[in-house]
């Protein structure tokens, strides 16, 4: 993830709906945020502006603008400039909700330091966690660069991480046509990890999921298509 885009529409809709996940699957243990952090472009300190669209997501219904606690955060995470103050705003606001959380947000994410980074995640990630991955762009077939996750990595932490916990992955869509582009990258995944992910979007970014024990994974849909229906803009799908 990209800091000059704390607080957007994106982090309201990825929040609340991890947030419904914990409160929907309470044997779930905790909530592990890898959030991949790369640079502004500027110092920590000198974020460049973005849009500040909340009051749009307001008025069209957009996904979390239901939760009120949440859109006030984020807010308060549009004014925030240091990286460390953010991520102590999220994970103050996770545990309020009391849901344990873990976020690895002390080094930056870059293409050459990748492999530590990954490692690091995977000895420290408890067991039946919400492993959310949030790289700045999605996922990387050939060369990654900082922006992108790739597929050995997403292999790796789905393959030492326990039965009892779940991966979920940020993508932000492409300039490709969204039914084909999901059906297309739950397929590769599916080959990948040797289970089908679920898949939730709002047109402009979509999560995947990914459960290994089909016993939580078919809860785990009901708890994602519960969430879409909350909410005209989303859809969601188990992909076969």
């Amino acid at each position: 993830m990209n800091p000059r885009y704390f607080g957007d529409t994106r982090d309201l809709f990825k929040f609340d709906l991890i947030r419904h996940i914990m409160k929907s699957l309470p044997d779930m243990a905790s909530f592990t945020f890898v959030p991949m952090l790369t640079e502004t472009g500027g110092k920590d300190g000198q974020k460049k502006s973005v849009k500040k669209d909340l009051g749009q997501a307001f008025t069209a219904g957009k996904a979390g603008t239901q939760n009120r606690d949440l859109s006030a955060l984020m807010e308060r995470l549009q004014e925030i400039y240091s990286s460390l103050e953010y991520f102590t705003n999220v994970r103050s606001y996770f545990e309020r909700e009391q849901i344990m959380t873990e976020i690895f947000y002390k080094i930056r994410f870059t293409r050459e330091n990748r492999n530590h980074y990954f490692q690091k995640v995977i000895e420290k990630s408890p067991a039946r966690s919400l492993v959310f991955l949030d790289p700045d762009t999605g996922l990387e077939e050939s060369i990654p660069d900082e922006k992108h996750l790739h597929f050995s990595e997403v292999k790796s932490i789905h393959d030492n991480m326990d039965a009892g916990s779940i991966l979920m992955i940020c993508q932000h869509f492409p300039r490709v046509k969204r039914e084909g582009y999901i059906r297309n990258r739950c397929s590769q995944l599916a080959t990948l990890t040797g289970t089908s992910p679920v898949a939730i979007t709002d047109n402009e970014i979509v999560f995947f999921l990914i459960a290994k024990n089909p016993k939580l994974k078919e809860r785990m849909k009901n708890c994602i298509d519960s969430y879409a229906d909350c909410y005209p803009d989303l859809n969601s799908c188990a992909c076969a």
